[in-house]
């Protein structure tokens, strides 16, 4: 097959020699049964993915519309009042999506905000055969995720290729269900690679490729393919209103995440506490680098690993256990590859003289959502206090502490009288510096079936209460 498309690209000029007077040129006749014949190969791997979740109450529902319409670069319809509109009555969400079959027990590979919020999801074959599936494991800061079906007979298994030896202008053929269209087939080429720009919403990890293969809303989670019908990437997003912009999450990046979500349901990756940006001529002038890597410290969370390890704001990372860090997206690739409690060496510019600094990495929550809202906790979802908050909330510059960034109703929180928008600054008498302090003196200090002080600040003032402690409470 690839034999017969590799002269595609001689076609332009030979269609002009026709074989006879007035036939068909037989490059083209031959470029055109190879698109046929790929089509043929790779389609019985593709699924169409349909999911229905739970009727969202009205705040959830505007806070997913605004992230899909960021997602896909569509315009927002705000009214005048700053706000999306308000439906007439909840409904269940549904949408759809792609995806295709990674091995022979079932296993599809999709994207994660295709199925993020799915109470049902139902996988159709291109045979037209119909099965429920479930979550098997989802990455959020990849926009991967796995589901599984349990079908009968053998079922047709996607070749993987390699996306680190792609090249600009190679052909590229995403297949998918674009607006519920099932089976589609478009041909295009790489425009681009590395793609790491996009104003995607949650995701950590954008390294993406770009083509001019047509991509629309459905494609989501569908492979594109190269001529010889393996998988190169995994459609993800388009910029609405423009002309065959769309991109793809590397294959390789799913070989590396997609075994462990099957094996262990998810990815846990090793988190800093600070916050980064590039190092550009500007930043390296002022700090007297003498290059232009590494990755700036703007901002230090309080209470985590960079908090513990004594980084402050205008250092520069340089280095991670000897390796050079490039820039700020290099850095959080090579923090996120190290497991949870790993020590890793740091290397710092400060002050214009290069220092050493070891770090106990903790566990990062998993999203940059679910990292802002906190682990939950006797109904509490807390976060560490930042500058900038203390800044926004008008409070003293001084303050420590956890803000309550949610209370689950009839929770021991709850029952407690705890708000969001608290400010939770003591723990059983002892002051709380950030999450990690809170989480630990809510292990150290919480008896079960006992009460615990909890100290905080609301609007201003300071107050006490009490929570009860349930006698079967899980205080991991």
């Amino acid at each position: 097959m690839r034999s017969a498309l590799k002269f595609a690209v001689f076609a332009v000029v030979l269609a002009a020699i026709p074989a006879t007077a007035f036939g068909v040129s037989p490059i083209l006749k031959d470029m055109e049964n190879g698109f046929v014949g790929l089509h043929e190969q790779v389609s019985p791997f593709v699924v169409n993915i349909d999911t229905k979740g739970r009727v969202p109450d009205a705040a959830t529902n505007m806070e997913g519309m605004n992230d899909l319409f960021r997602f896909f670069g569509m315009p927002n319809p705000r009214g005048h009042g700053g706000g999306m509109p308000r439906p007439r009555s909840p409904r269940a969400p549904r949408a759809q999506g792609s995806g295709f079959i990674y091995d022979k027990e079932g296993h599809i590979v999709t994207n994660n905000h295709v199925v993020e919020n799915a109470d049902t999801i139902t996988v159709t074959l291109s045979n037209g055969k119909e099965y429920e599936a479930e979550v098997v494991g989802r990455d959020p800061d990849t926009d991967l995720a796995v589901i599984k079906i349990e079908a009968e007979g053998d079922l047709p298994v996607a070749p993987l290729g390699d996306s680190s030896t792609l090249k600009v202008g190679q052909f590229a053929i995403a297949v998918g269900s674009p607006r519920g269209f099932e089976g589609s087939f478009s041909f295009g080429h790489i425009s681009a690679l590395g793609r790491d720009s996009l104003n995607l919403p949650g995701l950590r990890f954008q390294n993406f490729i770009q083509t001019d293969a047509a991509i629309n809303l459905g494609n989501s989670g569908g492979p594109l393919c190269n001529l010889d019908g393996e998988v190169i990437g995994i459609s993800i997003a388009i910029v609405f209103g423009a002309n065959s912009l769309g991109f793809a999450i590397p294959i390789n990046t799913a070989k590396e995440i997609v075994p462990v979500l099957i094996s262990e349901q998810k990815i846990t990756r090793g988190y800093l506490g600070v916050g980064i940006v590039n190092v550009n001529s500007d930043y390296a002038e002022a700090s007297g680098l003498p290059d232009q890597k590494g990755a700036f410290v703007k901002t230090v969370q309080p209470g985590t690993p960079a908090d513990r390890a004594n980084l402050m704001p205008y250092d520069i990372i340089r280095k991670v256990n000897g390796d050079a860090v490039e820039s700020a997206g290099d850095l959080v690739r090579r923090i996120s590859n190290q497991p949870p409690g790993a020590v890793v060496m740091l290397e710092l510019w400060r002050k214009s003289e290069a220092i050493e600094v070891e770090v106990t990495l903790d566990e990062y929550a998993g999203s940059l959502q679910e990292a802002a809202r906190g682990k939950d906790i006797l109904g509490l979802r807390v976060r560490s206090l930042t500058p900038e908050m203390v800044e926004e909330m008008q409070i003293k510059s001084a303050t420590k502490g956890v803000l309550v960034t949610g209370v689950e109703g009839g929770s021991e929180a709850d029952d407690a009288g705890l708000l969001e928008g608290d400010i939770i600054t003591e723990v059983a008498q002892e002051n709380v510096a950030g999450s990690d302090d809170f989480y630990r003196l809510i292990r150290e200090k919480a008896v079960p079936g006992k009460s615990l002080f909890i100290g905080y600040i609301r609007g201003g003032e300071h107050d006490i209460t009490v929570i009860r402690i349930p006698k079967d409470a899980d205080l991991k």
